[in-house]
Formats: structure tokens, C-alpha cells, sequence
């Protein structure tokens, strides 16, 4: 009974993989699954197991967040958390978020996106946008590429220097 369940297991497992197999052959791939995945109108449902995909075992995704009393935060979450406390917002939002602008830098393995992003969604039917920079660290392991941070901030008030704007 082990040896099927092991099998079973196995073969789920594959066919996961090989469902986002695209997802992760370049950099640029797995860059734009990462805005497509979370990104979507009110009547989509994400699909949390191609996010869970993109990432290695221990990712972290890292947001700055404002602060009362210190004026700005560093907090850090895992993808799985992310899922639990965004999933349902992003979809009850119609949140998209799309891609304005990317400077990439690698060496050997190691990869570094400075990828400047813009978002629409609506908070009690009023539309909001937003813009910010993630700052995501990928690995090549040879085979695929792996999401190992995703360091953003979202603040809209700040003056996006010129080499990172884009097309807007």
C-alpha cells in the first residue's frame, strides 16, 4: 500500500511540474508567470499551485510597509503566508499588477531583477493604481529557474527614478 501511495504521490508531483514546465525556462519567463499568476479581474480564481511552483523550498517574499511610529517596516513572509493573506483580497480586488520595466543583472547561478511594476484594483468600487519596484532574486539550478525573493515597495508617493520607469 506504501509503494502505490509513493507512486501516486510521484506521479502528481510530475505532472504538477510539467503543467508549469513553461513557467520556468528563462528568466523572463518565470518573471511574467509571477505577474500573471496574481494578477486578474474579480471573477478569476488564482491558480496558488503555479505560484507555489515558482518558488524555492525556503522563498521569501519581503514587502516595506509604512509604520506609525517608525515611518517605514521590513516584513517578511513566505509564499505559502502570502496565499493565506492575500489570495482571496487579490481576487476580491480584481487586483493586476503589470510589468513597466525590467534591469537584469546575473552571475553564474544567481540572478537580479529590478523589475518596476504598476497595479489597478478597486477598494469599495472606487479604482486605485499603484506603482512600485520589485527587487526578485531567481536560481538557475541548470534545469529551471526558482523564485528565492521577492523584495518589494509599493509606495506610489515616491518619485520612480528615471532608469526605472519604462514604458508607463
Amino acid at each position: 500500500m506504501k509503494k502505490i501511495l509513493v507512486v501516486i504521490t510521484c506521479l502528481f508531483s510530475s505532472f504538477s511540474y510539467a503543467q508549469y514546465q513553461q513557467d520556468v525556462v528563462s528568466e523572463d519567463a518565470i518573471i511574467k508567470a509571477l505577474y500573471d499568476v496574481i494578477s486578474g479581474p474579480s471573477t478569476q480564481n488564482r491558480d496558488w499551485d503555479r505560484f507555489r511552483n515558482l518558488f524555492t523550498k525556503d522563498a521569501r517574499m519581503i514587502t516595506v510597509a509604512s509604520h506609525k511610529d517608525s515611518g517605514k517596516v521590513v516584513r517578511t513572509i513566505t509564499p505559502e503566508q502570502y496565499i493565506e493573506r492575500n489570495g482571496k483580497r487579490l481576487q476580491e480586488i480584481g487586483f493586476i499588477e503589470a510589468e513597466l520595466n525590467r534591469i537584469t543583472e546575473s552571475y553564474g547561478a544567481v540572478t537580479h531583477v529590478f523589475s518596476t511594476y504598476k497595479s489597478d484594483y478597486t477598494v469599495n468600487g472606487n479604482p486605485m493604481k499603484a506603482k512600485g519596484i520589485n527587487s526578485i532574486q531567481l536560481f538557475n539550478d541548470g534545469k529551471r529557474f526558482y523564485i528565492v525573493s521577492v523584495y518589494w515597495d509599493g509606495d506610489s508617493k515616491l518619485m520612480m527614478p528615471e532608469k526605472y520607469r519604462g514604458k508607463e
